[in-house]
């Protein structure tokens, strides 16, 4: 397939008011920014809706486009409120809005027909099957996971021409984004809900060793530029809502240099960056340029930023503060005078076109008419305002005459008059949110056990439904746990043909579609991040009959989520939850060799152990969480939720163990809570 590049978009941050400032007069092409609620960066200033819209219209009349961030997951109780978001940054003229929840997709194309919506990188789109899913859903663009090489990131592009953004500087999650609930679990601040405490970047010890084995370094891919440019990405996004405007300002300026003048990055600049902020021991150009642990990481230095420069600050200030206006629209301008009329001029930005006639009458000179050179100069005095004067052509009388302050005031009348037809938002069309919702029939909940040992999985027969890892899949009656993470996705499920897999499950919606096209029943599991009942509905429209509801969700949530869909609904009611899956390979980092094989266990400052497994083939690791969710003392409570059955998540559990546990949830074993173990967020009140 042939696809034509287009010019490659530079994509600030801006976190705030200032931060807005400076990635415009810096050179953005578009920025991204979030209000007060939805937004993956709940720390940042953000923005009220007064300051939404003289944002975008300050972006507007210098020709830089606003993306929203409405990039959390919703709850039902808050689709109101999303629909009121997303109806108003429409009303403001806001250019796309970015989102990684799924139903809350669905709520903006029904209330803003319009407006383009852009996948967040939490969608975690991966591979080229999730980026052509995410594309028959109606997204305009995709932002892709931050750990993928330039090789996957052309490939998808190749075979899909989808309009891809790349995070080319800035923080990097350790996690697949999107599939984190590290932050969640361990403290109710979670990443999904735009409040991640980062525990990544804290110390962890193994046995006697002890590192940052979670933390990697800065992304920089100033040099990579070019082959991101040939890759077909279309968008270059920096990352930093939560930093200073004066990090904004300097990031913005370098990248935008190297995009206009494409060259080899020099250690100068590299040391501006760096002493703008960056955390540990220097950048990473991570995946995209091959690199794994312990190249990216930052194992033996703490997360203390060595950047902060007050002198590079300093400067950087300088290029926004003060009415600063480096951001010129280039404008073409004909003047008329004639004596005896009004002088007449004409400015155009090469989209519209405004007239300004002088109040007094030109009269005829008595010694020094008007002169081109003259005129000229008094439009040309634009400095202050965001136009500068490229063309200019004049018919005059030549003995006509007008004071200098008329044609100061013709200048200044159109600069207001270019600013109020550049900054007004197109008259779009808002909906009212009207949902059809799912009609929910359960017969009687099943118990479904999640094994990853043979032991397990012969201990487990006293389950309804067996979810396994497809090298231990051994009949038609299993579910096959697919690996959350997929980077070869056709090669995936032509395996599991060949194998004759019958169900198996699938944690991003390209990974679903592709089971569903090939005959595979697909179970929705927990990475789908099923967080409303329009998310559920919408992948129950998709073909995904059964889903995992979030982990993340209370009692009352699942409640809400399980009555309104018409999809089977599983919840998460025993075992330690997946925290974290990890393209780094974190047991490398720890023992200085890849034995994936081998699980690890880290411990953090409050002896909380962590359970890490990997796969030696892909080098993916998976971390669990330190606590077991126990709930078989409250099956009566499972049960009034209305789900259609319950997982229980097998990981480091003998066989005797798991018959027991199975027991207690059947009821025919009086329920025994683990010693150390947790409601999740069952128990109401959980979330922050």
């Amino acid at each position: 397939m042939v696809h034509m590049m287009k010019k490659i978009e530079l994509l600030s941050p801006a976190g705030g008011r200032e931060s807005l400032f400076a990635a415009v007069q810096n050179g953005a092409d578009a920025v991204y920014l979030g209000m007060e609620k939805f937004g993956a960066r709940h720390g940042a200033e953000n923005f009220d809706e007064a300051g939404l819209k003289e944002a975008v219209r300050y972006a507007k009349i210098r020709g830089v486009k606003v993306y929203l961030t409405l990039n959390t997951l919703v709850i039902n109780l808050e689709t109101e409120e999303f629909e009121k978001c997303c109806a108003f940054a429409a009303e403001c003229g806001i250019s796309a809005i970015l989102t990684q929840d799924f139903g809350g997709a669905e709520i903006v194309r029904r209330v803003c027909p319009e407006m383009k919506i852009h996948a967040s990188t939490q969608m975690s789109a991966h591979n080229e099957r999730d980026v052509e899913a995410l594309m028959k859903c109606g997204f305009s663009r995709i932002v892709v996971d931050r750990m993928m090489t330039n090789e996957e990131i052309m490939s998808i592009f190749e075979k899909t021409g989808a309009e891809l953004e790349v995070f080319v500087h800035g923080a990097l999650c350790v996690c697949v984004s999107g599939q984190c609930l590290m932050s969640s679990f361990i403290g109710g601040r979670s990443g999904n809900r735009g409040r991640c405490a980062q525990p990544c970047r804290q110390l962890y010890s193994c046995g006697n060793k002890k590192g940052y084995f979670l933390s990697p370094r800065d992304l920089c891919l100033l040099d990579e530029i070019k082959s991101l440019s040939e890759a077909g990405v279309a968008s270059l996004k920096i990352e930093g809502r939560m930093k200073s405007a004066g990090y904004v300002a300097e990031v913005t300026r370098i990248y935008r240099d190297y995009i206009d003048n494409p060259r080899k990055a020099s250690r100068r600049d590299i040391e501006r960056l760096e002493r703008v902020f960056v955390r540990g021991d220097g950048f990473t150009k991570g995946f995209y340029a091959g690199e794994n642990a312990p190249e990216m990481m930052n194992y033996h230095i703490s997360n203390d930023n060595i950047g902060g420069d007050k002198e590079v600050i300093r400067e950087a200030e300088r290029s926004y503060k003060d009415g600063a206006e480096n951001r010129k629209v280039p404008i073409d301008v004909k003047f008329t005078a004639k004596a005896g009329e009004r002088c007449r001029a004409v400015f155009s930005d090469g989209e519209h076109k405004i007239e300004c006639e002088s109040v007094e009458i030109a009269e005829v000179a008595q010694n020094k008419p008007l002169t081109l050179d003259g005129v000229k100069e008094r439009i040309g005095k634009l400095g202050g305002t965001p136009y500068e004067l490229r063309g200019f052509e004049a018919e005059l009388d030549g003995e006509a005459i007008v004071p200098a302050r008329e044609i100061n005031a013709m200048r200044r009348c159109a600069a207001e008059k270019l600013d109020k037809v550049r900054g007004a938002a197109d008259n779009v069309k808002i909906n009212s949110f009207t949902y059809e919702k799912g009609t929910h029939v359960r017969e009687k909940m099943y118990i479904a056990a999640s094994c990853l040992t043979r032991e397990q999985i012969k201990a487990a027969k006293g389950a309804d439904v067996l979810y396994v890892p497809i090298e231990l899949w051994s009949d038609q009656s299993q579910v096959v746990l697919s690996p959350k993470v997929i980077y070869d996705v056709d090669r995936y499920v032509k395996k599991l043909k060949e194998m004759g897999v019958k169900k198996a499950t699938g944690s991003t919606v390209g990974v679903c579609a592709a089971l569903i096209e090939a005959g595979v029943e697909c179970v929705g599991d927990f990475g789908l991040n099923v967080f409303n009942y329009v998310s559920a509905e919408e992948y129950y429209k998709c073909g995904i009959k059964r889903l995992s509801i979030s982990p993340e969700c209370t009692a009352g949530e699942i409640r809400s989520i399980v009555k309104n869909t018409s999809a089977k609904c599983e919840i998460a009611a025993y075992g330690r939850m997946m925290l974290m899956v990890t393209r780094v390979c974190v047991i490398k980092g720890v023992r200085g060799r890849c034995d994936c094989e081998k699980p690890l266990e880290l411990t953090d400052k409050t002896g909380a152990r962590f359970w890490c497994r990997g796969d030696r083939n892909e080098h993916i690791n998976e971390i669990y969480n330190a606590k077991k969710i126990f709930m078989a003392d409250r099956r009566e409570q499972l049960n009034a939720t209305g789900a259609d059955g319950i997982r229980l998540i097998f990981t480091d559990e003998s066989g005797d163990e798991v018959k027991r546990i199975i027991g207690m949830y059947r009821g025919e074993i009086e329920a025994e809570a683990p010693r150390d173990f947790t409601r999740g967020y069952f128990a109401e009140g959980k979330r922050k």
